[in-house]
């Protein structure tokens, strides 16, 4: 649907322009995202080797430590191979 009544486009761009100008948060650092990357991938190890079922945050964490992956410039492969690698 395209809108084209101006009262809509204004409103439209007031609040996009509200909501940028009240977010103050700055991108995560190349820093910040790595030490996440590999805080993910030692707790997605620690939850592979419990012994309760843990699927849900499994899920989760692995496809939190892709997204941060692909956020570092990596092929999914070697992610993959990272996951699997004992850190410890």
């Amino acid at each position: 649907m395209i809108i084209t009544d101006n009262e809509t486009v204004n409103a439209a761009e007031d609040l996009i322009r509200r909501h940028k100008e009240q977010r103050p948060e700055k991108p995560r650092t190349v820093q910040a995202i790595q030490a996440r990357y590999n805080q993910a991938i030692s707790q997605y190890q620690d939850l592979m080797q419990a012994q309760v079922d843990n699927r849900e945050q499994r899920v989760m964490l692995y496809s939190e430590i892709k997204t941060l992956g692909w956020c570092l410039g990596r092929e999914e492969a070697k992610i993959v191979k990272e996951i699997n690698t004992p850190v410890k």
